[in-house]
């Protein structure tokens, strides 16, 4: 009877092994979707939807945007963390969801080194520091000098409290001996206005939302948050150049899946993304966001280099004293 029961589980696991691998080899059969943490417009969203539709052309089946902001990205990840690992639910997702969040949030829904299968980078994004036009300094070092002697009175503008403008700025405090006084807004829009008016004496944002204000006169740029200078950023020196060696923070972007993702679903989604990326069009078009295209050469080494980011990101969020409980 055993021996029976045996042959019989033995028999329909083969039969479901050939439509195992038939599945994995059609792959994608339907739509896929790309699930983002945060609301339509910017420059991820740009990003996310303009590789969506170009990788989709590729693969036969288009890519959905599927915004879903909230909790910090969280829980557009959450939900590609419970998703089927059957390459139809994938993440865009970066140094804010893999990085920051792990060191950020006292408690996850996930974890991030585990319920995860990385794919493949798309870009790098620099960030750039950002004075009034007004304020008496033209350079990062004056700026330091200046932040020294005033002590808490120079604040820094963010998007919010656990953003990124918000740790590089407590990071630039314990790093340069700063007391500068964050304050945070409800979004990027009004922290570049509070900038713009005065109200604070720095922010630390990206060149996309303003540079157009530094062009006009209304604000002056002191460096790139990166050591090294950026083409993106024509004019403005890296970090180390600027006055601040070994002072290096730069986000990305990046697609995972859900853990257990077969490897030929993984090696066709990467391979898909970095043809895209290597189009001159799609490069120039991911330029114009303040973003430079950044393909890692195998998913395996996008999990490494992921790695490697959390374990930096978490020393600079911790040295930043930024936590949500």
């Amino acid at each position: 009877m055993q021996r029976r029961f045996f042959s019989v589980c033995m028999a329909s696991f083969a039969v479901g092994l050939p439509q195992f691998a038939l599945s994995q080899s059609e792959y994608p059969a339907k739509p896929i979707r790309l699930i983002m943490g945060f609301p339509p417009g910017g420059s991820g969203d740009f990003v996310g939807r303009l590789i969506g539709e170009e990788m989709g052309k590729l693969l036969g089946q288009p890519i959905i945007a599927d915004n879903r902001p909230g909790a910090a990205t969280n829980l557009a990840s959450e939900f590609v963390a419970r998703a089927q690992p059957d390459g139809y639910n994938i993440l865009l997702g970066g140094s804010f969801s893999h990085s920051v969040n792990p060191a950020l949030f006292a408690r996850m829904p996930f974890d991030v080194s585990k319920d995860f299968t990385p794919i493949g980078k798309l870009v790098s994004s620099p960030t750039v520091f950002v004075v009034p036009a007004n304020l008496p300094v033209n350079n990062l070092r004056e700026f330091l000098a200046y932040a020294r002697k005033e002590g808490d009175k120079v604040n820094f503008a963010s998007s919010g409290i656990g953003s990124p403008g918000h740790i590089a700025g407590g990071y630039l405090n314990k790093f340069a001996g700063l007391q500068m006084i964050h304050v945070p807004y409800k979004g990027a829009g009004e922290s570049v206005r509070a900038l713009i008016s005065g109200e604070v004496q720095l922010i630390i944002t990206s060149p996309t939302s303003i540079m157009g204000f530094v062009k006009q006169g209304r604000a002056k740029a002191l460096a790139l948050t990166t050591a090294k200078a950026s083409a993106l950023v024509p004019g403005v020196p890296g970090a180390e150049e600027a006055g601040l060696p070994n002072f290096d923070i730069n986000g990305w972007y990046g697609l995972f899946g859900p853990s257990g993702m077969p490897a030929s679903i993984v090696a066709k989604l990467h391979s898909a993304l970095n043809q895209v990326m290597s189009n001159s069009v799609v490069r120039e078009k991911v330029a114009g966001q303040g973003l430079e295209s950044d393909i890692s050469t195998t998913p395996d080494a996008f999990t490494r280099f992921t790695a490697a980011d959390r374990q930096a990101w978490s020393s600079i969020v911790r040295d930043s004293g930024a936590r949500v409980e």
